[in-house]
């Protein structure tokens, strides 16, 4: 498939053939403005592909419903942050069916527990993104937490853990990629560990994939 915006001459992606296997471990990696972003985004069915066709179990995306295809997808971009209402809101996101002791559990799996702990209100605590009162770390785990609560099919991930400690990182790369959960997953990163637990690694340079081993 292809991907290109107006007003630019050279198309930001060109020549994209991939497939993503159930349960596959997918690392992309690339330089700034290689691409990866638009590619994460036309697989969410966020933007469509200017040429070519993105098929899901042999159907198009442009067939489908695109709520119904977005509630198997769990998403953690770059430009995604919490809203102001409590962490358990921000986690859940309204979906009913979702219990408490579902989110208390997925809490220690992104790196979330301890800081609930020290809110007075845990997870009914209230909270303002626009007052800066968690940190950047902090909010990236809590959209990490919103993409995986709803054991989605597909989790697609960008730089979901810049600036968590490379310890808690190394914590949280293994339960995300470990075998026993539900998504194939695809993720935008430049941390060497996701390249160990990933089953396949993509490189794309200049809108095109250049290298992929398996």
């Amino acid at each position: 498939l292809e991907y290109t915006v107006p007003g630019r001459s050279k198309p930001i992606l060109s020549d994209i053939n991939l497939t993503i296997e159930p349960k596959s471990r997918i690392i992309i990696r690339g330089h700034s403005g290689s691409g990866k972003s638009s590619l994460l985004r036309l697989i969410a069915g966020i933007i469509e592909p200017t040429a070519g066709s993105i098929f899901v179990n042999n159907h198009t995306l442009s067939s489908i419903d695109l709520s119904h295809y977005r509630h198997y997808i769990g998403l953690s971009l770059a430009d995604e942050t919490p809203f102001e209402g409590t962490i358990e809101e921000n986690i859940t996101m309204g979906y009913r069916g979702i219990t408490t002791d579902q989110v208390m559990q997925i809490l220690p799996k992104v790196g979330l527990d301890l800081f609930v702990k020290d809110q007075t209100r845990g997870i009914h605590t209230m909270l303002y993104p626009e007052g800066k009162q968690i940190s950047y770390s902090i909010a990236k785990k809590i959209v990490l937490a919103r993409a995986i609560i709803r054991q989605p099919k597909l989790l697609i991930l960008e730089a979901p853990l810049n600036q968590v400690s490379a310890e808690e990182s190394n914590d949280i790369i293994p339960f995300l990629t470990d075998k026993s959960n539900p998504w194939a997953l695809i993720v935008v990163s430049h941390n060497p560990r996701w390249e160990s637990c990933c089953n396949h690694n993509i490189l794309i340079d200049k809108g095109r994939i250049v290298k992929q081993t398996k």
